[in-house]
């Protein structure tokens, strides 16, 4: 099964995956970055001022290293 890497970059912040993980396809990585990316912008919703998030964009690379799927950005407010 392919591996997939969760690059965080919030703002000017970046998070580098070293670790990644399995997935069967680009698409379930994809979807799994939405699923993260939403419940960061749930927990922002229901406690704000205890977020740090501001923009939050999970890039998805392959083991390759190349950029394969930029997931869309969740603002929060802050």
């Amino acid at each position: 099964m392919p591996l997939f890497y969760f690059d965080l970059r919030d703002g000017d912040a970046t998070s580098v995956d070293e670790i990644g993980m399995q997935f069967p396809c680009l698409r379930a990585a994809a979807e799994e970055a939405e699923r993260v990316l939403n419940n960061f912008t749930r927990q922002a919703e229901v406690a704000p001022e205890k977020s740090y998030l501001r923009e939050m964009i999970i890039e998805v690379r392959d083991d390759k290293g190349n950029v394969t799927e930029v997931s869309h950005s969740n603002p929060t407010t802050h």
